[in-house]
């Protein structure tokens, strides 16, 4: 499995999560996108785990939330 870093925050990252070629998750997932929220001092909250069945949604989903980050297959 791949990680890519979407955003940094103090405590923990928003990560992109991609399994290796010609794989993959389990629900025939190609992506997950994990997303954490301030929570307090010393621990943030997944707010957010988005899955992708398909390689257009996760661009859409990219293009519009995280436009810095570039995907290349």
């Amino acid at each position: 499995m791949n990680t890519f870093i979407l955003k940094e925050n103090v405590l923990t990252d928003n990560v992109l999560l991609i399994p290796e070629e010609g794989k993959v998750f389990k629900g025939n997932y190609i992506a997950i996108v994990k997303e954490y929220t301030y929570q307090n001092a010393w621990s943030d909250k997944l707010s957010n785990i988005q899955r992708f069945r398909t390689e257009k949604s996760l661009l859409k989903f990219l293009g519009k939330n995280y436009p810095e980050f570039e995907y290349n297959n």
